[in-house]
């Protein structure tokens, strides 16, 4: 016999709390556009899950567009969006400059803040430790 559980959904705020209550890898990616907060991110690196809250209703502007509940490989889609390409030429010289061995869009990000040359957006990541506010 199948059991279907209903429950509320957590608050991305309560997500981390109870990621990091269990010992888990939890980042913060907050996407700017601009000086505007668009989209938090909370990012649990130990059981790949995200939760997101947009802060703004114009989904041109939020990390995610309109879905709400973006899968890890949506999330990590995204991350390497705001990164260059893997096939860009002269990539080897670009990572040797910004002081990373091997392409890895979170630690590009880190060196970047996820910044392209088209657009006004940008991305901070914050390691998340317990116990959190």
């Amino acid at each position: 016999m199948k059991r279907i559980v209903i429950s509320r959904k957590l608050s991305s705020k309560d997500f981390a709390r109870r990621k990091l209550e269990q010992g888990h890898d939890v980042r913060l990616i907050s996407f700017y556009d601009g000086d505007m907060l668009c989209s938090s991110i909370y990012a649990d690196f130990t059981d790949e899950t995200i939760s997101v809250e947009n802060h703004t209703d114009n989904f041109i502007k939020t990390a995610f567009g309109n879905n709400r509940n973006p899968t890890w490989k949506i999330f990590n889609d995204f991350l390497e969006d705001r990164c260059i390409p893997r096939a860009r030429a002269g990539l080897r010289e670009y990572l040797e400059a910004i002081g990373i061995d091997g392409y890895d869009p979170l630690e590009i990000i880190k060196k970047t803040a996820g910044r392209m040359a088209e657009d006004n957006q940008r991305l901070e990541i914050e390691v998340l430790k317990w116990p959190c506010n």
